[in-house]
C-alpha cells in the first residue's frame, strides 16, 4: 500500500472510523507507514541553535528533498543531552496516541496519554543516495560533511506547548541517528565506516555503530547498502519509583529496500535507563523531531539531504478488547 501524507494540521494519520480487523491489533489503518512534509514550513516548529545561527545554517525544502546547509564550519552545532546547538525541528502537534492510531480513546484518558504496553511506534528517515547525499560536501565548496549529523525520533515536554514546541535545556530526546564519521568524498570512497549510525538520547551519547556502507558511495555502496535511519519503540513505563523499568529501543540505519539485512545497532541501543515515556507521575507530550547538526562540538560543514520522513502508530491488543 501505498505511503500517504499528513497534513498539517495533525500529527498523525486523518482519523477513519476503525474497520474490523481480522486479528487483534492489525488492520490497513493500523499498519501503514504515512509520509511526513518535507517542507519545514509545513507543520514543523523550527528552532535555530546558537551553532547554526553563527554560520547561517538552514534547513529547506528543495525539490522533492529537505536540505540541511552548513556553509562554513566556524563554530560547533553540538546535538547532544540537553544542548542542541544545529537546528531542533519538531512536529508542531503532539502525538495523540489514540487518535492517531485511529482508535477511540478510553474514558478518562488525556489525549496524550496511554498505556506504555499498548502502542508500537516507528519513525523512519530515507536520504538521498545520488549529488553525495545523504551526508556529504554537496554544493558547499571545500566541505565533505564530516562530523555532521541527522538525529530522529522523539521529543517529550512536560507540558502542552500549544503547538509551539521550541526546543529547551528540559526536553526529554530519544532517537536514531547517522553521523558522517571520517572525511572524505562519499563518492569516491570504499570506507565502511565513512558514515556511523545507532542511537543517541538526551541520557545516552555511545550508542553508534559502523562497518556498514552506503548507498551514495563508490559504485553504489553494494548489495544491501544503507540508505536510511529507523527508530522503533514498544514505549515501555519507567516506573515513578523503584524498580525502575527500561525503555526497549531498536536504532540505528538499515536499507529499506531488502526486508531482512542487517541493521547497523549496538546494544546500548536496545535499552534505555532513563528516558521515560510515561510513569506514574508524568505522560510527556511526545512530538515527532529532526535534529541536525554536529555529534560533537568539533565544528563540521556541508549538507544532508533526506528524501521521506515517514511514520507508523501501531496499537496492540489492549487490557480492553479494541
Amino acid at each position: 500500500m501505498a505511503d500517504r501524507t499528513i497534513p498539517a494540521t495533525t500529527s498523525g494519520r486523518v482519523t477513519p472510523a476503525p474497520e474490523p480487523s481480522p486479528s487483534p491489533g492489525g488492520g490497513n489503518e493500523w499498519k501503514e507507514w504515512i509520509s511526513l512534509p518535507l517542507d519545514p514550513n509545513d507543520g514543523w516548529t523550527v528552532t535555530t541553535g546558537s551553532g547554526a545561527a553563527a554560520i547561517g545554517a538552514t534547513v529547506s525544502k528543495v525539490g522533492d528533498e529537505l536540505h540541511f546547509v552548513a556553509p562554513t564550519a566556524a563554530t560547533g552545532m553540538l546535538c547532544q543531552g540537553g544542548t542542541m546547538k544545529g537546528i531542533f525541528m519538531a512536529r508542531s502537534i503532539h502525538i495523540k496516541p489514540w487518535l492517531d492510531a485511529g482508535i477511540q480513546k478510553p474514558a478518562g484518558m488525556a489525549d496524550n496519554e496511554f498505556q506504555p504496553e499498548s502502542m508500537q511506534i516507528k519513525i523512519e528517515i530515507e536520504f538521498a543516495t545520488s549529488n553525495g547525499g545523504p551526508i556529504s560536501g554537496g554544493g558547499v565548496a571545500g566541505a565533505e560533511g564530516t562530523y555532521l549529523t541527522c538525529l530522529a525520533g522523539l521529543a517529550g515536554f512536560a507540558t502542552d506547548q500549544g503547538g509551539n514546541p521550541v526546543h529547551t535545556s528540559g526536553v526529554t530526546w530519544s532517537a536514531a541517528q547517522v553521523l558522517k564519521y571520517y572525511g572524505g568524498q562519499p563518492a569516491t570512497s570504499t570506507n565502511a565506516n565513512l558514515y556511523r549510525s545507532g542511537y543517541k538520547s538526551s541520557n545516552t551519547n555511545a550508542g553508534i555503530q559502523g562497518g556498514f556502507k552506503w548507498k551514495n558511495m563508490s559504485g553504489g555502496g553494494g548489495a544491501e547498502a544503507h540508505n536510511a535511519i529507523v527508530y522503533a519503540t514498544s514505549p515501555l513505563r519507567k516506573e515513578a519509583v523503584l524498580p525502575y523499568g527500561r525503555s526497549n529501543i531498536q536504532a540505528g540505519s538499515y536499507d529499506n529496500t531488502s526486508p531482512y539485512a542487517g541493521m547497523a545497532t549496538l546494544n546500548q541501543q536496545l535499552f534505555d535507563n532513563s528516558t521515560k515515556f510515561s510513569n506514574q507521575s508524568l505522560t510527556p507530550f511526545w512530538h515527532v523531531f529532526l535534529a541536525l547538526g554536529t555529534n560533537t562540538n568539533t565544528a563540521g560543514k556541508g549538507e544532508i539531504r533526506i528524501k521521506k520522513i515517514r511514520m507508523v502508530l501501531q496499537p496492540v491488543q489492549n487490557r480492553s478488547e479494541l
